[in-house]
C-alpha cells in the first residue's frame, strides 16, 4: 500500500509539471521593446535592403512600439523610417497558422519577414494610424530558430511610428477576429422588396457597347489604360495587367453617359487577381463629383470594393470619396476580412439608399455607413488599376481581374 501511495504522488507530481510545461508555452510574443530603429530621409532603405536578414543594423537605435517616435528622440521626423527586430518562434508553432498584429501604424506601412515582404497597408488616402492591421506570416516563418522582422513606416506629418499596442505575433486567432460580418444572415432581395433593375451577364465574344464603355485611357501612375486590356468571352469580362514594352497594360470600363444609376443594390460576382501592385475595383462614381463638396449634389465615389493583395490576401476595402480637388474628404478604409476571398469566385455589393450605404461579401453585411450619401445619379465602373513604379517591382504579371456578372437591382 505504501508503495502504491508513493507511486501515486510521483504520477501526480509528474502530471503537474507536464500540465505546467504546456501552459508556459506562449500563444502570443509581445513585440513593443527594443526595435532597432533608423530614419530613412534620403529614402535609401529599399534600394539599400534594409529589410534583408544580413544587414547590418548595429549603429541604430533602440527605441520601442508602443510610443510615436517623436516621443523617443525624433521629433523632427516624417517621411520613412525603419524598425527592425529579431525573435525565436517556439518550434510548438509549428503547423500553425502565425500572425503578426499592430494595434495602429502612423501612417503607412510595409512589412517585411526573413528577408521578404509579406503586406503592406495604407497610401496616400488610407492611415492604419486609428485601425487595427495584421497579417498572416506563416509561410515565412523558421520555427525553432531567429526571424527577422523589418518594417518601412511612412509618417505623413505629425506623429509617427509603431505608435499604439498592440505589437504581437501570435497563433491565438481571437486576437485576429476584425472586420468580420456585422451579421451571419444572408441579405434576402427579395425579402428586402428589391426586383431585377439593370445586368450585364457578358454573353457573346465583345463588349456590349449599349452598356459599357471604355474609360481612364491613356497614362495613369506607372500604368498605361488600352482597350486591349479588356475581353469579353465564354460568359466572361476579363480585365488583363500585363507588361508590353516595358509598360504595365490595364483596361477599365463604365456605364458614364450611357447609363446612370441612383439608389439600389449594386453587386458583381468576380475572381480577385494574384498579383501585388495593381488592383481591382467595382465603384461608383459621379461626373460632377470635381464640381462641388455637397456629396448629395455632387455626389460621392462609392468604392464597392477594391482588393489590394499587398494586405495580406485575405482583405477586402471599401472606401467612400467626395469633393474632388484641394479639399477632398475619404472615409474607409473599411476593411473586411474573407479567409480565402482570393481564391474563386466571390460577390461583392452595396446597397445604396437615401439614408445609408451598406457594403457586402458574399450575401454578407460588413459595414453600414450613414453620411456622404449621394442623391444623384451615377455609373458603375469596373477597373484594373495601375499601381505606383515602387508597387510594380513587386508585381507578378501578367494577372486577370474576371467578372462573371453585374446586376443591379431596385425597390419594386
Amino acid at each position: 500500500m505504501k508503495l502504491n501511495a508513493k507511486l501515486i504522488f510521483i504520477l501526480f507530481i509528474l502530471s503537474l509539471t507536464t500540465s505546467c510545461v504546456k501552459k508556459e508555452i506562449q500563444e502570443t510574443i509581445d513585440l513593443e521593446k527594443n526595435w532597432r530603429f533608423s530614419p530613412d530621409e534620403k529614402n535609401i532603405g529599399i534600394s539599400d535592403k534594409w529589410y534583408a536578414v544580413d544587414f547590418d543594423d548595429s549603429k541604430w537605435t533602440s527605441i520601442d512600439a508602443g510610443i510615436r517616435w517623436e516621443d523617443q528622440g525624433f521629433p523632427d521626423i516624417d517621411g520613412f523610417a525603419w524598425y527592425r527586430k529579431i525573435i525565436n518562434i517556439p518550434v510548438e508553432w509549428k503547423g500553425k497558422d502565425v500572425w503578426i498584429k499592430f494595434g495602429g501604424v502612423n501612417d503607412a506601412y510595409t512589412l517585411y519577414v526573413n528577408g521578404e515582404q509579406v503586406s503592406s497597408y495604407g497610401d496616400s488616402q488610407y492611415s492604419f494610424a486609428g485601425k487595427p492591421s495584421f497579417t498572416k506570416v506563416t509561410k515565412k516563418i523558421k520555427y525553432g530558430k531567429p526571424n527577422l522582422i523589418a518594417v518601412r513606416v511612412d509618417d505623413w506629418g505629425n506623429s509617427g511610428g509603431l505608435w499604439h499596442t498592440p505589437v504581437i505575433i501570435t497563433v491565438d486567432k481571437s486576437e485576429t477576429e476584425l472586420y468580420k460580418p456585422m451579421s451571419d444572415i444572408p441579405f434576402d432581395l427579395e425579402k428586402e422588396g428589391y426586383e431585377l433593375f439593370w445586368k450585364d451577364e457578358f454573353d457573346g465574344n465583345e463588349l456590349d457597347k449599349t452598356k459599357w464603355k471604355h474609360r481612364a485611357l491613356g497614362p495613369r501612375r506607372a500604368g498605361f489604360g488600352t482597350t486591349d486590356a479588356v475581353d469579353v468571352k465564354d460568359g466572361y469580362m476579363t480585365i488583363r495587367a500585363y507588361m508590353e514594352n516595358d509598360t504595365l497594360k490595364v483596361g477599365a470600363i463604365s456605364t458614364e453617359g450611357i447609363k446612370g444609376f441612383k439608389y439600389g443594390y449594386f453587386e458583381c460576382r468576380a475572381q480577385l487577381p494574384k498579383t501585388t501592385g495593381p488592383w481591382a475595383a467595382f465603384w461608383i462614381q459621379s461626373s460632377k463629383i470635381s464640381q462641388g463638396e455637397d456629396p448629395g449634389k455632387f455626389g460621392t465615389e462609392i468604392d464597392i470594393f477594391e482588393y489590394f493583395k499587398d494586405q495580406g490576401g485575405d482583405f477586402v476595402s471599401h472606401n467612400l470619396h467626395w469633393a474632388y480637388g484641394p479639399n477632398q474628404k475619404t472615409s474607409g478604409a473599411f476593411l473586411s476580412k474573407v479567409e480565402g476571398v482570393g481564391e474563386g469566385f466571390h460577390t461583392f455589393a452595396v446597397e445604396w439608399t437615401p439614408e445609408k450605404y451598406a457594403f457586402f461579401i458574399d450575401g454578407l453585411k460588413y459595414y453600414e455607413y450613414k453620411n456622404a450619401i449621394s442623391h444623384i445619379e451615377e455609373s458603375i465602373i469596373l477597373s484594373f488599376e495601375p499601381c505606383s513604379e515602387e508597387q510594380l517591382k513587386t508585381a507578378t504579371l501578367p494577372d486577370s481581374f474576371i467578372v462573371d456578372y453585374v446586376r443591379v437591382y431596385n425597390k419594386k
